[in-house]
């Protein structure tokens, strides 16, 4: 049996019945693997894979619909028709507005990375010699590793003349810092997904981490109620800025998902740094970065947050075409200003520096930040505490309008910005 190459799926759907329009994405995957266990290497993996997912549009009754497949290496031709029968059976049951594809473009894309200039095995090495270098303590080693180095080629082909391709390089490292004690053993996971392979920064983040668990095994609930500001680190302001421009994608406005519109104000009376946000296609070490998105539509770049206020949306071709707006694309990388603050100015004075939650909880609709405390350092003029036990919860609006950004900057995954951001005003009990 012949395998179906893109040319014949392309030319089957040209031919079905009901297929108005169509588009189909091939993923070609390879990575390496190495799999630590107490810094002894176990396994080495290398895979392949070579993914392809069709989606057919179906336009009936001035609607259009649309369905999706993926296509297993083992189809042959009639049961690729078959499937097709299917989507276009499924599409005709939805009833979207009609919008149109991206239309008559071509490239080809090698987003930049120096992952590129090595061999995975290098890189893999290199990761595992970084750990082995600080993991010298003696109750407390990263337990388990992690390393996945990875090559993405992505071609985006539609009926309506797109055919783009890009190539992607991203290192992954998993990483589960462990502390025994006497009467108990405690554990952090650490994931990094980047574009680069920058070691020194490597090397200073898992040094952090093998400190914040041995902080983690002597934590203690704090004897009496904290009242401080509190200073959030890079994971908490990934997980806070991914909400506050939700009600900037152009897919929510047009769901009535939104809250807050362009004009209106994140930040009602700012007391020091104005927040300002752009959504970007690529940055530096950010593993988001794209030339196109899945529907082949180029990314351009737009600044969506101005001195705390909401200037402009980002989306997608299709709810652009419903709003009547220029599309950005399905942007991956947000971009924050920094503030002028260096970040041992922002913790000379007493505060809470939260360094693992349960998870950040912010509901811009009911006006809501929060969370459960895991590991925390309280620095109250004099010493530093680690303290656990505790939870965090304000009004977002206020606690807004209180922000002061560090002037150093870092990036993790699809986040770049301050590398610290305080707040006052939240309840800490």
């Amino acid at each position: 049996m012949d395998k179906l190459t893109l040319d014949n799926m392309t030319a089957l759907l040209r031919k079905a019945d009901g297929v108005s329009d169509f588009k189909v994405v091939n993923v070609a995957t390879r990575s390496y693997e190495q799999f630590f266990v107490h810094g002894k290497l176990e396994t080495v993996r290398e895979c392949d894979s070579d993914d392809y997912t069709v989606t057919v549009y179906n336009d009936h009754d001035g609607k259009r619909g649309a369905s999706s497949f993926d296509v297993p290496a083992s189809l042959d031709e009639a049961g690729f028709k078959a499937k097709v029968k299917r989507a276009v059976a499924g599409a005709a049951l939805c009833f979207d507005e009609a919008y149109s594809l991206p239309e008559n473009a071509t490239c080809i894309a090698n987003l930049p990375s120096n992952l590129a200039e090595m061999s995975a095995k290098d890189v893999a090495s290199r990761v595992a010699g970084i750990i082995a270098e600080v993991n010298v303590q003696p109750d407390c080693d990263i337990n388990a590793l992690e390393v996945f180095v990875t090559k993405r080629t992505t071609r985006v082909l539609n009926s309506r003349g797109v055919d783009k391709t890009q190539v992607k390089h991203t290192l992954s490292v998993e990483a589960i810092p462990t502390c025994n004690g006497a009467e108990q053993s405690v554990e952090l996971f650490e994931t990094y997904t980047l574009s680069d392979l920058d070691e020194q920064w490597l090397r200073g983040e898992i040094e952090a981490r093998l400190k914040d668990v041995a902080a983690r095994l002597h934590a203690q609930k704090p004897a009496e109620k904290l009242t401080c500001p509190v200073i959030f680190n890079a994971y908490e302001l990934r997980e806070l800025f991914d909400n506050l421009i939700e009600d900037c994608n152009m897919a929510s406005v047009y769901a009535h998902a939104n809250l807050l519109s362009v004009g209106d104000a994140l930040q009602s009376a700012p007391q020091a740094d104005k927040l300002n946000v752009t959504m970007r296609a690529a940055m530096p070490s950010c593993p988001a970065s794209a030339a196109f998105d899945a529907d082949g539509c180029a990314l351009t770049d737009r600044q969506i947050i101005k001195d705390g206020h909401i200037v402009a949306l980002y989306g997608t071709h299709r709810f652009a075409q419903y709003l009547g707006e220029a599309p950005t694309g399905a942007l991956g990388c947000v971009d924050v200003k920094e503030g002028t603050l260096s970040a041992a100015q922002l913790s000379a004075t007493p505060h809470l520096e939260l360094i693992y939650l349960s998870g950040l909880q912010v509901d811009v609709y009911n006006d809501y930040i929060g969370g459960e405390v895991r590991l925390a350092y309280y620095y109250d003029g004099a010493r530093t505490l680690p303290v656990t036990g505790i939870a965090i919860s304000g009004k977002l609006s206020d606690a807004l309008n209180t922000v002061q950004l560090s002037r150093e900057r870092t990036t993790l995954g699809g986040y770049s910005g301050p590398a610290k951001l305080k707040m006052d005003g939240l309840n800490i009990f």
